[in-house]
């Protein structure tokens, strides 16, 4: 297999064949207009692969916060569902750790990892909240039969 550097100018495009770079790898989506096969990709510029995974973990994110927002919103969600998006947001904070890590730059992380940590926290708020209610409800049943 054959690396080739492509790089483009206003006027003309060189196309060089290099040996391997250090960078982001990624398999793109087949294109079938076009004649060109390829296989991978290696992104080396170092903020174009902070744009590219800044957008692939936002679609992670995104999910997470749309089901945490569920729970939270939901009067009537239990502690399952609760532990369920928690066991989610640690899965989302792992791949950010492990995958991403190496090549976002710093301050994006640490942003990310705050979010995350906001997401749940209010989380375990809803869990105390639906276990209090839990109690609650409890005792007003305890009560309600001793008087009958």
């Amino acid at each position: 297999m054959s690396n080739y550097k492509v790089a483009k100018n206003s006027n003309n495009a060189n196309i060089l064949n290099i040996g391997k770079y250090d960078g982001y790898d990624f398999s793109p989506k087949d294109n079938r207009s076009n004649p060109i096969k390829v296989s991978k990709v290696t992104i080396v510029d170092k903020t174009m692969i902070d744009k590219i995974l800044s957008m692939k973990f936002e679609k992670y994110f995104r999910r997470l916060a749309t089901l945490a927002l569920r729970v939270i919103e939901d009067d009537d969600s239990s502690d399952d569902a609760a532990d369920i998006v928690l066991d989610e947001a640690q899965l989302v904070k792992e791949i950010l750790e492990n995958r991403y890590k190496k090549y976002l730059n710093y301050e994006k992380e640490q942003l990310f990892l705050k979010k995350i940590k906001i997401i749940e926290n209010q989380l375990q708020m809803k869990k105390i909240e639906i276990k209090k209610k839990a109690i609650y409800l409890e005792t007003l049943e305890k009560s309600n039969t001793r008087h009958m």
